[in-house]
């Protein structure tokens, strides 16, 4: 047991402090990236970081280093800054005993060569150049694996290695109408071979992009495509968030068994799916994580919560609680994943008399998230007239309350996609009024 080791940070800290918990984290990535038509830069990063939280007569103490040379340091860190800690509303978990096993790992990541990586995004700019000389083409490939290791003075050892790969492809185009940006990306533990299928994506939209549609102030159905649903559904991930139910600036808080949004929004929250990006058989506390619903048919059933803000609700931690080496837990999601409805897009899309497909936003304005309030402009979007793309609207803006605006669905698609870590289909949303950009 090396002296840097977390055995043996533990080993000193549980000298010194009622109860203490070590998390080590370490991991490597290689990244490549073009910049307008061009191979940036290929970047290859390691880091090997430890976090100290401990307890000390009620009160928690953190610090963290990279420097593993001088363990006795980040103890009397850690010490400094416990004489002036939160109250612990908690007690370290034990070993869990249900503790199953997690496909995030996948041995195909390590393989994929920065060589490899370049000729994929190569490849995408041939693409783009074949459509357009005047398009300025960027991409984004990394891969990466990390290892993590939580041990604690109650017992609790667990430790995890995962892999994940990233691809995005964006293309802007500048012109007398103005800057044109589409981007489309992928997150998941599994290795891909190519990015062609974003640039076709994106290279699409460019096409279908060029042409300027007159949109006038009105009320009309709005389809969100799920790149651009985090827009509605942010804030209320935001309210889920236990640090905001206790603190009481959550608009969520007492609700729970209420019904809040649209009957046919089921969300769950879901760390079991194999590979996606927030599988996990623990959080970095260790406590279980575990399929839960977020909303069945629009009822809220449960909050977010690490230990520490469980401890201040009064209630059994949910498996949220989530950080880098470098701070202390916070209440995150896993893998979100939105129930498909029955409508196909297609089907969505042709029943449209007059509407708007959102497919990217801008901001969020001077808008309260807390209290559920966008203010965004479209970034991407289209016009849609009697159920056909006839242009791109331009200086175009949406604004609402997302609570409000969740209870006026319309129509859910059939198929879902990934989204970083979030699955969900389309949403078609009744009544949004379309405004001039201020």
């Amino acid at each position: 047991m090396s002296e840097g080791s977390g055995e043996a940070i533990l080993a000193r800290a549980r000298k010194r402090f009622d109860a203490a918990e070590v998390v080590e984290q370490r991991g490597e990535s290689v990244s490549v990236s073009f910049d307008d038509n061009r191979l940036k830069e290929i970047t290859t990063r390691q880091f090997h970081g430890v976090g100290l939280r401990v307890i000390h007569e009620g009160r928690i103490g953190f610090a963290a280093t990279t420097d593993l040379r001088e363990p006795a340091r980040l103890v009397e860190m850690a010490a400094a800054s416990a004489a002036f800690g939160d109250e612990a509303r908690f007690e370290f978990p034990g070993q869990p005993p249900d503790l199953r096993a997690v496909e995030v790992y996948d041995e195909g990541v390590p393989d994929v060569t920065a060589e490899r990586m370049v000729a994929m995004g190569r490849e995408g700019l041939d693409l783009s150049r074949q459509a357009n000389d005047d398009y300025l083409y960027g991409c984004g490939v990394s891969r990466s694996i990390g290892a993590e290791r939580v041990v604690n003075s109650s017992g609790l050892d667990v430790d995890r290695q995962a892999t994940s790969m990233s691809g995005s492809v964006g293309v802007q185009l500048v012109s007398d109408d103005g800057l044109l940006h589409v981007y489309e990306f992928r997150t998941w533990r599994q290795p891909f071979d190519t990015v062609v299928d974003l640039a076709r994506t994106v290279l699409d939209k460019m096409a279908r992009a060029s042409v300027i549609a007159p949109a006038e102030p009105e009320a009309m159905p709005m389809i969100f495509v799920p790149k651009a649903l985090g827009i509605l559904f942010g804030p209320v991930g935001v309210a889920l968030n236990g640090k905001h139910v206790h603190k009481g600036s959550s608009v969520l808080r007492g609700r729970i068994g209420e019904q809040v949004l649209d009957e046919r929004i089921t969300v769950t929250d879901d760390p079991t799916i194999p590979f996606a990006p927030g599988t996990c058989a623990v959080d970095d506390e260790g406590t279980l994580a575990r399929k839960q619903d977020l909303f069945t048919n629009g009822v809220l059933r449960t909050y977010m919560t690490d230990l520490q803000t469980a401890g201040l609700l009064g209630c059994e931690p949910s498996g949220h609680g989530f950080r880098g080496y470098a701070s202390r837990p916070s209440p995150s999601s896993t893998n979100t994943v939105m129930a498909a409805g029955d409508v196909s897009y297609e089907d969505m899309l042709a029943g449209m008399k007059r509407g708007v497909i959102v497919e990217q936003t801008l901001g969020s304005g001077q808008s309260n998230v807390l209290a559920g309030e966008f203010s965004v402009n479209l970034d991407l979007g289209f016009l849609v007239e009697d159920g056909r793309i006839v242009g791109r609207v331009k200086d175009c803006m949406v604004a609402g309350n997302v609570y409000e605006v969740l209870k006026k669905v319309e129509a859910i698609g059939s198929e879902r996609q990934w989204i970083g870590g979030t699955c969900a289909p389309p949403v078609m949303i009744s009544g949004l009024k379309l405004a001039a950009q201020g």
